[in-house]
């Protein structure tokens, strides 16, 4: 029984020991702000104008994302998907008006890290005009 006390309290400070030994907190890598930037979610300020509701799309190489919905008469601000302006930072938008079939576009615009879209959806789709900033 006394070497079993023994072996035990042995084993037990070698484990402390050997936690001692090693720190609890590994130190932080450094932020690399290349993939930092890429990472960051671009904000979509809009102003329907419209007595519509609004689906807001980005579309995307063939295919609609949803970003959100827009209530008729409203102020949103809705976020890009990370990484939705690929390598060339080219962004366009769609809004459908639900209960209508005419969709709404913005132009390609071109976004920088960083940068806002701006989007004022007009009573009429000729009223509707989209800026970066």
């Amino acid at each position: 029984m006394r070497a079993w006390k023994l072996w035990l309290s042995g084993v037990t400070g070698l484990s402390l020991a050997c936690a001692a030994s090693h720190p609890t907190t590994s130190p932080s890598p450094v932020p690399n702000t290349a993939a930092a930037s890429s990472k960051i979610r671009i904000p979509v300020q809009i102003d329907n104008e419209n007595y519509s509701d609004m689906d807001v799309y980005l579309l995307d190489r063939g295919s609609r994302v949803l970003l959100g919905s827009v209530s008729g008469l409203t102020q949103a601000t809705l976020l890009l998907p990370t990484g939705s302006t690929g390598t060339d930072g080219r962004v366009q938008l769609q809004a459908d008006p639900i209960g209508a079939v005419t969709p709404i576009r913005t132009p390609q615009l071109l976004v920088a890290p960083g940068e806002k879209v701006y989007w004022t959806i007009g009573a009429d789709r000729m009223d509707s005009y989209a800026s970066v900033g």
